[in-house]
């Protein structure tokens, strides 16, 4: 016989789709951060190697277009570091809703457990009043 589902076994299961959902958003967002702490890496060494290459005389072009190209490395430099800023965030806050989450599928999974075994007692006494008793004296 299939045993009838209570409400917490329900809660549980919906919890857990919402917690595999909110670990999608992790792993992608974790992901996400590694490749912009990449991309921030590879931006510095080439501000490093730039500022390694300033020998000899410069023609003005040559001075703007460096120039250009500094601005533009410090701009996107800038737009990555903030990027990861706000993944970082979302990041912790994302692992305290997971946190959170796991806390009361885990209760819900006790408590669906509870109410089973209660219900099984309750199984139990129904089953020990319907069988007849023999006396013994």
């Amino acid at each position: 016989m299939k045993e009838k589902k209570n409400i917490f076994d329900h809660l549980t299961l919906k919890k857990k789709i919402a917690l595999s959902k909110k670990h999608r958003i992790s792993d992608e967002l974790s992901s996400e951060s590694l490749k912009n702490l990449e991309i921030i890496k590879q931006i510095k060494e080439l501000q490093l190697q730039k500022n390694e290459l300033k020998i000899g005389p410069r023609s003005a072009y040559f001075l703007k277009s460096d120039s250009w190209y500094s601005e533009k490395l410090a701009e996107e430099l800038q737009k990555t570091e903030t990027k990861q800023k706000f993944i970082e965030k979302e990041l912790d806050e994302l692992r305290k809703k997971i946190a959170i989450d796991y806390r009361n599928v885990t209760r819900a999974k006790s408590k669906s457990r509870e109410i089973r075994k209660n219900e099984e007692i309750i199984r139990e006494n129904k089953r020990d009043l319907l069988t007849p008793k023999i006396n013994k004296l």
